[in-house]
C-alpha cells in the first residue's frame, strides 16, 4: 500500500461526508435557487467574518475571480515572489486579468511591510503602473506551510488601505493557519477585503472552494465566475460536503500538524538537510548542502512505497492530511533513515 504525501489535495471524502450528497436539497444555482449552495455560502461568510460568499470550483478559480473583481486591465498587484497565485495558477493574473505583478521576496512567505510600502506609496507618474491590490497567502505553500502572523497581515493591510489598495488573501489553507496559531480564521482575515478558501485540501472535500467579501464584491465576482465558465447548476452536491467539512473537519487539522512535526523531527536528524519551519501540515526539505538530489530521494522513497512531491532539483515536499494515519506516519519516520543512508 502506498503512503501518498504529495499533497493534501489527495484527501478522500469520508462516508459521512458523501452521504450528505444523498439528502442535499438541490436547485439551479445559476438562478440562485440551490438551497444547499446558499447555506454553504452563508456559513463560509460567517466563519470568515464577511458579508457574503460564493462557491467556485477551485482555489485557482477563486483567486482569479477575486482578482478580476478588484482590478482593471493594467492595474498592479503586489505579490510575494513565491506565492501560489504567481507561480502555480497558469499566469491567469496576466493572461486573463491583464494585471501587472509587483513581486516582493519574503521570508518563508512573510513580506516586510516596508517593502510593500515602497510600492504602494509611489506617486502617480504616467510612466508607471499603479498598485491597486495586495495579495497575501496564508498558509504560505512554498514557505513550508508558514502561518502569516496576524500582526503582519494587519500591518500590511493598514499600509494598503491607507494608499487605496485593496487586500485579498489566498487562504487555501486558512483554517490550518487558524488552528496552528490559535486565532479564529475570522480574526486572521478581518482586515482583508476578500478571501479565498479551499474545501478540497485539509478539510477533505472532493471538490470546491469559496470566496468571501462584501455583498457588492460577491455580486461582481458572481459575474466574473460566469465569464470564466464557473457557474454551476445543481451545485448542492458540491456544497453539501462543504457544509459538513466546515462543521466537522476544522479542529482535526491539529492532528495533521502533529504528524508533520513527527516527520520533521526525524528529517532534522539527517546531516546537511535544511527544513523550512514546520508550523502546519507541510514539510519542505532543502538538500542543496547535502550529497543528495530531490529526484533521487523521491525515487528512493517511492521504492519503499512512499510518494513525495518535487519542488526543484534540491527541494522535496511532504504533506500530511486526514487519510494519513498515525501508523502511516510511523512507517514514514522509520523509513527516513533507510532512505538517507
Amino acid at each position: 500500500m502506498t503512503i501518498d504525501l504529495r499533497s493534501d489535495t489527495f484527501t478522500m471524502p469520508s462516508r459521512e461526508m458523501l452521504e450528505t450528497i444523498l439528502t442535499a436539497k438541490l436547485g439551479d444555482d445559476v438562478w440562485r435557487e440551490d438551497p444547499t449552495v446558499i447555506e454553504l455560502e452563508t456559513l463560509a461568510a460567517k466563519k470568515l467574518g464577511k458579508e457574503a460568499g460564493l462557491l467556485v470550483t477551485s482555489g485557482t478559480q477563486g483567486n482569479l475571480c477575486s482578482i478580476m473583481t478588484h482590478l482593471n486591465r493594467g492595474d498592479g498587484i503586489v505579490l510575494e515572489a513565491e506565492c501560489h497565485t504567481y507561480l502555480y495558477e497558469a499566469g491567469g493574473i496576466t493572461s486573463v486579468v491583464g494585471a501587472y505583478p509587483f513581486l516582493i521576496k519574503g521570508k518563508n512567505g512573510v513580506m516586510d511591510p516596508k517593502d510593500v510600502e515602497k510600492i504602494v506609496t509611489r506617486p502617480y507618474n504616467v510612466h508607471f503602473v499603479q498598485a491597486k491590490l495586495l495579495c497575501l497567502e496564508n498558509t504560505h505553500n512554498t514557505g513550508g506551510g508558514k502561518v502569516i502572523p496576524k500582526e503582519n497581515i494587519d500591518a500590511l493591510a493598514k499600509i494598503a488601505h491607507e494608499n487605496e489598495v485593496v487586500v485579498h488573501i489566498d487562504g487555501a489553507r486558512i483554517f490550518n493557519a487558524a488552528v496552528a496559531s490559535g486565532t479564529p480564521a475570522s480574526k486572521l482575515v478581518e482586515n482583508a477585503d476578500s478571501v479565498q478558501m479551499c474545501l478540497s485540501k485539509g478539510l477533505g472535500c472532493p471538490i470546491g472552494s469559496l470566496i468571501v467579501g462584501t455583498e457588492e464584491f460577491i455580486q461582481k465576482a458572481r459575474k466574473n465566475r460566469k465569464i470564466v465558465g464557473g457557474s454551476m447548476r445543481q451545485a448542492g452536491i458540491i456544497a453539501a460536503p462543504g457544509i459538513y467539512a466546515l462543521n466537522n473537519m476544522i479542529d482535526r487539522l491539529a492532528e495533521d500538524h502533529m504528524h508533520a512535526k513527527l516527520i520533521a523531527n526525524e528529517l532534522e536528524k539527517i546531516p546537511n538537510i535544511q527544513l523550512r519551519p514546520v508550523e502546519t501540515n507541510l514539510i519542505i526539505a532543502d538538500l542543496s548542502k547535502s550529497k543528495w538530489t530531490a529526484p533521487g530521494i523521491a525515487k528512493k522513497f517511492e521504492n519503499k512505497g512512499i510518494k513525495v512531491s518535487l519542488m526543484g532539483e534540491y527541494l522535496f515536499r511532504m504533506v500530511t492530511y486526514l487519510n494519513i494515519s498515525r501508523s502511516d506516519i510511523n512507517t514514514v519516520v522509520a523509513t527516513i533513515p533507510e532512505v538517507f543512508q
